[in-house]
C-alpha cells in the first residue's frame, strides 16, 4: 500500500474498522461542552462535544503507520451547547488519517501533517499527508464536497492527555484545481511548463475553506485481536504497550460470538475480533 493512502482504500478502511468503532461506542460518546471554535466560509460554530483522538492499530504495522480517527459536533454560537436537544440537527466533522512512523503516543506533540508547508517553517516528516475529512452540515447526509479538501493539521503543545489541535482546509476552485493537476502531470513526465512569473494569478483560487482551533483528548485505542487467542484484552495491552508506549490503561472491552448483538460483518476481518482500549479517566 503506498504511504499516499487514497481515498476509496480509507472508506474500506473506515468501513470496516471504524464501522464496528462507531455501532458499538457511541454510548461512550461525551458530548460535555468543551472549548473551540471552527468557522467554515463565513459562518462561524461553536465546538458542542468531541468523540476525543482513537488510534489503531492493526497487527501487522502496514507501511510503520497508526491510522487516527477524530469526531466533533458544532452547534451556531447564539446556541447554548448545554441544552441543544440530543436529535436537533447540527455540524459534524470527522477527521480519519495515519502517522508514519510513531511509535509513542506522546510524539503526536508538535506533529505537523499536511499538504503545505507548517506555517512555523518547521520540517514536516517525509511522506505524510493531511488527513481525510468528512463535514456533514445540519440535515444533511452527503459529506460536503468529500474528496476535494486539502487539510492542514497540527498537534501543538501536549496537557496530559489533551493536545492543542489546529486545522485548516480548503477548496481549490475548479480551474485552480485542474491547473494544477495538469502542472503535476507535466512535471513528473518531465514535460516543459511555464516559469513562475508566467503562472496565472488565479492558480490558488479558493472556493471553501475551513478552519478550527481548539483541543482534543486522546480517549481510545483500536485493535485486531487474532480470532482465536485465548486473552485478547491481555495480548491487545501488550501491543498498545509495545507500540505506542503506553502506560497505564482503563476500561477494556472486545466483541466476540457471545456478546450480545455481535454480527460477524462488524468484525475488523475473518480472522481478529475488536478490541477497545480506553485511556483511564481522569
Amino acid at each position: 500500500m503506498s504511504m499516499r493512502m487514497r481515498k476509496s482504500q480509507i472508506l474500506i478502511f473506515q468501513t470496516g474498522l471504524l464501522k464496528s468503532a462507531r455501532q458499538k461506542n457511541l454510548d461512550r460518546r461525551n458530548l460535555e461542552p468543551m472549548s473551540g471554535c471552527l468557522q467554515l466560509n463565513s459562518q462561524k460554530w461553536k465546538l458542542r462535544g468531541s468523540d476525543g483522538l482513537k488510534l489503531f492499530l492493526p497487527r501487522e504495522r502496514r507501511d510503520n503507520c497508526i491510522y487516527f480517527q477524530t469526531d466533533w459536533s458544532f452547534v451556531p454560537p447564539e446556541v447554548d451547547a448545554a441544552t441543544v436537544p440530543a436529535d436537533a440537527p447540527w455540524l459534524r466533522v470527522r477527521l480519519i488519517g495515519y502517522v508514519p512512523g510513531l511509535r509513542d503516543w506522546r510524539d503526536l506533540e508538535k506533529l505537523f501533517l499536511g499538504y503545505h508547508e507548517p506555517i512555523d517553517g518547521s520540517e514536516s516528516p517525509e511522506d505524510t499527508r493531511g488527513p481525510d475529512i468528512w463535514i456533514w452540515q445540519p440535515g444533511e447526509t452527503a459529506p460536503l464536497k468529500f474528496g476535494s479538501w486539502e487539510t492542514d493539521l497540527k498537534f501543538g503543545e501536549r496537557h496530559g492527555r489533551e493536545f492543542d489541535f489546529t486545522l485548516e482546509a480548503i477548496v481549490r476552485s475548479e480551474r485552480a484545481s485542474k491547473f494544477r493537476v495538469d502542472y503535476s502531470v507535466k512535471q513528473f513526465f518531465k514535460q516543459p511548463v511555464p516559469p513562475d512569473w508566467e503562472l496565472p494569478e488565479w492558480i490558488n483560487e479558493v472556493d471553501d475553506q475551513l478552519s478550527f482551533e481548539g483541543r482534543v483528548e486522546f480517549r481510545e485505542i483500536f485493535c485486531s485481536a487474532p480470532i482465536n487467542g485465548a486473552q485478547p484484552v491481555e495480548w491487545a495491552r501488550q501491543l498498545a504497550r509495545r507500540e505506542l508506549a503506553v502506560e497505564e490503561l482503563g476500561t477494556c472491552t472486545f466483541s466476540d460470538i457471545n456478546t450480545p448483538g455481535y454480527n460477524p460483518q462488524d468484525d475488523i476481518g475473518q480472522t481478529g475480533r475488536l478490541v477497545v482500549l480506553q485511556m483511564p479517566a481522569g
